[in-house]
């Protein structure tokens, strides 16, 4: 895998909905292509896009809608990952149709699944496609942690990557000692660990902040790169603050309310989400503004 086309910052890209609960394609082509100048890829249908919560066919139209404009422009790594292996490995192929660069697959959920489940899955998917597979690492939702043995294992059967959401900056350190394929790209899963990753050897991150705003996420990554690391810690420090603004767990709706004060109309978030209040709004308005992210 060639891990310097697939470094950098990717935002892990909102899904507009309209009141029927369908994908807005037409707003997700305008905010597709606000964020395709301003990013260095596209981490599409995952948490934050609500793809555990879209029905196959949503999730096929939102990868044909994105991949329509952002296909040759920066690289678009699709979430395919479902609770069976038939229904992920049915996005993989739609997914390899539609031109995208790589395929992230969540380990199945709601199950506690055992390691040698784990390794038939993956091994099912990247026997399926001829794209990329890359593993999606997310304890807190999946009800499985891949541990660094275990990715060491999967490496070897032809995974490509690792995106891991655990929150846990040891472990992903334990990832990159312990994978030593050649071409092995690793993407920490959150801004609040964008500095200690990028330091110890990340190639980039998927982030929700970067939603609203790429140019300052990516302004972090590129701080670390450039070996400017004070710079690099204080915003790092302000980033997390500004995860506190957002609310605990995957602040979708928070996102739906923000992106509008900068002028991208988002649509509303699916149900069960539902939008923020009016005072919700102004509280996350009045603080933005506080720390200098939007103009009062």
């Amino acid at each position: 895998m060639d891990v310097k086309r697939f470094s950098g910052v990717y935002p892990a890209v909102i899904t507009p909905f309209n009141e029927a609960g369908e994908v807005d394609t037409q707003k997700l082509t305008v905010y597709t292509e606000y964020l395709c100048g301003k990013v260095d890829g596209l981490f599409v249908g995952g948490s934050y896009g609500s793809g555990p919560i879209m029905t196959a066919e949503q999730r096929k139209t939102v990868a044909e809608t994105v991949m329509a404009v952002a296909k040759g422009r920066v690289p678009v790594i699709l979430m395919i990952g479902c609770t069976d292996t038939n229904s992920t490995i049915e996005l993989a192929k739609h997914a390899q149709r539609v031109g995208a660069d790589a395929v992230a697959a969540v380990t199945p959920c709601y199950y506690r699944h055992t390691e040698d489940v784990i390794i038939q899955y993956y091994r099912d998917l990247i026997q399926a496609v001829d794209l990329p597979v890359i593993a999606y690492n997310n304890p807190k939702y999946s009800n499985f942690c891949i541990s660094g043995d275990l990715l060491a294992k999967l490496a070897d059967i032809g995974l490509e990557g690792i995106k891991d959401s655990s929150a846990d900056i040891a472990l992903f350190y334990d990832y990159m000692a312990k994978v030593k394929k050649e071409g092995f790209l690793f993407l920490i899963g959150s801004q609040t660990h964008l500095v200690p990753a990028v330091v110890g050897g990340a190639h980039g991150v998927v982030s929700g902040l970067s939603n609203a705003f790429p140019e300052f996420i990516k302004e972090i990554y590129d701080a670390c790169k450039a070996g400017a690391f004070q710079k690099a810690r204080d915003m790092q420090l302000k980033a997390n603050l500004l995860r506190s603004v957002t609310g605990s767990g995957i602040p979708v709706p928070f996102y739906h309310a923000v992106l509008p004060m900068l002028g991208i109309d988002i649509g509303i978030p699916k149900k069960p989400f539902l939008p923020r209040t009016e005072e919700e709004v102004e509280r996350i308005r009045k603080a933005l503004v506080e720390t200098k992210m939007i103009i009062g």
